[in-house]
């Protein structure tokens, strides 16, 4: 981070310093958490030009805590219909563990957060194992409590629970103050300060119970600065009102505080990387078709599958999630993977006789850029959203490694 902020102190034009902004604020939009000690320079540039970043970051409905060693953004909440389905494991090991570490000392060994983490799972009727599974899923929560800056690893590492042993040798540092900002700013409070609705009784209660604001236009920004791509078929009235009225005028003016481009369409709208910073990580962790750890089988049969689709697939239909999607079967889908991998000798040997193995994974890709929709049924049926035909085949010669990311790959 030296060379991009390095040189705050010597902005010179107001040019400069919106670009510098900019890219802090592309940053806290996928760093939400920067505590002392390891974020020292970034806490730095927040405070030094925290009028403008909090002006950027509320026009996408962001706040944002500013203290002497962290800075914390708290993001929009997501309409319930929107958020994935079911308890992921980390998840519920994380919060069990938030719920023990205020009444531990501010010093303490990894196996006594271990140990009453797994008494207060007992207590809350939650099954305790000890397998691998489980293992993984509280380190989990324990490494994203660190990231966050509530734990501190003093001696050894959270990830030497793995190894076996019930207390092995790791002290952990626990910032008690940090806690309350693990908290969402929007949940309602009776009278008495407690939370209206139980998360654990009724969770779906719960997330409904969540505020969001009551600009259409925030919202929308929102969604702009958060998703891939935001698609009309999933905005309410409001939203789409706003949409057709103001995008154009206040969407370029969002994606120019955070340095980006607006894309919009009919069916949907997207904040999109300019290729001069298309190299630059700050803008979040997943890009499509690109992955960190993907194969280029994977990436090169995403593709194919989108051009497919693209062309032979059925428009819209009565399952459809909006207009200009096309679709296809899932059988249809393994299908067609199968006759590209005889075509395609150079394919991963196991996604070439499995092709099931290979849909599966395509669909997990494509779901997180939501660029797919799968619609269960007697036979699942795969939509596929009009923003994807934005990417284009990979040649059949090009090497199946994955390259660097270009501007042509950044959602």
């Amino acid at each position: 981070m030296s060379g991009e902020f390095g040189g705050l102190s010597g902005w010179r034009s107001f040019e400069d310093e919106q670009e510098a902004v900019a890219s802090l604020v592309r940053r806290l939009r996928a760093q939400t958490w920067l505590v002392g000690g390891r974020d020292d320079e970034l806490i730095e540039a927040v405070h030094r030009h925290a009028a403008a970043v909090r002006s950027a970051l509320e026009a996408v409905g962001c706040a944002v805590t500013v203290e002497p060693d962290l800075v914390r953004v708290h993001t929009p909440v997501e309409p319930v219909g929107l958020m994935p389905e079911g308890a992921a494991p980390e998840g519920v090991w994380l919060w069990l563990t938030v719920a023990v570490l205020e009444s531990l000392p501010p010093r303490v060994r990894l196996g006594q957060v271990v140990g009453a983490v797994r008494s207060a799972a007992a207590e809350a009727d939650i099954l305790v194992t000890q397998s691998q599974p489980e293992l993984r899923a509280l380190v989990t929560g324990l490494r994203m409590l660190c990231e966050r800056g509530v734990l501190s690893e003093l001696d050894g590492r959270v990830d030497d629970l793995m190894d076996g042993e019930l207390d092995p040798p790791v002290l952990l540092r626990i910032h008690h103050a940090r806690l309350l900002h693990l908290l969402p700013r929007s949940v309602p409070l009776d009278d008495e300060g407690q939370w209206v609705c139980d998360p654990g009784q009724d969770p779906q209660g719960w997330l409904h119970s969540l505020h969001r604001d009551s600009d259409p236009g925030l919202r929308v920004c929102g969604m702009l600065a958060d998703r891939a791509v935001v698609h009309v078929c999933d905005l309410d009235d409001a939203e789409r009102q706003w949409f057709s009225t103001h995008l154009a005028r206040e969407g370029t003016r969002v994606a120019e505080l955070f340095g980006l481009h607006l894309e919009h369409r009919l069916e949907g709208a997207s904040l999109v990387v300019p290729e001069e910073i298309s190299e630059d990580r700050v803008l979040g962790s997943f890009r499509f078709p690109h992955q960190q750890r993907g194969a280029g089988t994977l990436r090169h049969a995403a593709l194919l599958l989108i051009d497919y689709l693209t062309g032979e697939g059925e428009r819209g239909g009565p399952a459809a999630p909006g207009e200009g999607w096309c679709g296809a079967a899932a059988s249809t889908v393994v299908r067609q993977l199968a006759e590209l991998g005889l075509r395609h000798t150079r394919w991963r040997g196991e996604y070439r006789q499995r092709p099931e193995q290979l849909a599966a994974h395509i669909r997990a890709l494509l779901e997180q850029a939501d660029l797919l929709r799968v619609v269960p049924g007697y036979e699942d049926w795969w939509w596929l959203s009009p923003a994807a035909a934005r990417w284009t085949v990979v040649p059949q010669d090009q090497d199946l490694t994955d390259p660097a990311p270009t501007a042509g790959t950044e959602t």
